[in-house]
């Protein structure tokens, strides 16, 4: 599985699969969106300075959050590649 790394807002830093696109709320730059290739929602979620809040995620996502370092870790993967 490839992945890509992008800095958010207040110094988060998020780790997801390279097929994954993110998106950012236009009026809330703290408000973020993770869709597939086939254009299915993965995840909503909003942060700050010491927290992450997902309103929305697919029931099975897998996620690790470090707060320490600032990290969010998608480690869920597109459906063809579950089994690899």
């Amino acid at each position: 599985m490839s992945i890509k790394q992008v800095t958010l807002a207040s110094e988060w830093n998020l780790i997801f699969h390279e097929n994954y696109s993110l998106f950012v709320e236009i009026e809330s730059k703290h408000k973020y969106s993770i869709i597939d290739v086939d254009n299915d929602l993965i995840a909503i979620f909003t942060l700050d300075d010491s927290s992450v809040a997902f309103q929305h995620s697919v029931y099975n996502l897998q996620h690790t959050i470090d707060l320490a370092a600032k990290t969010i870790d998608i480690k869920h993967k597109p459906y063809e590649e579950e089994g690899e």
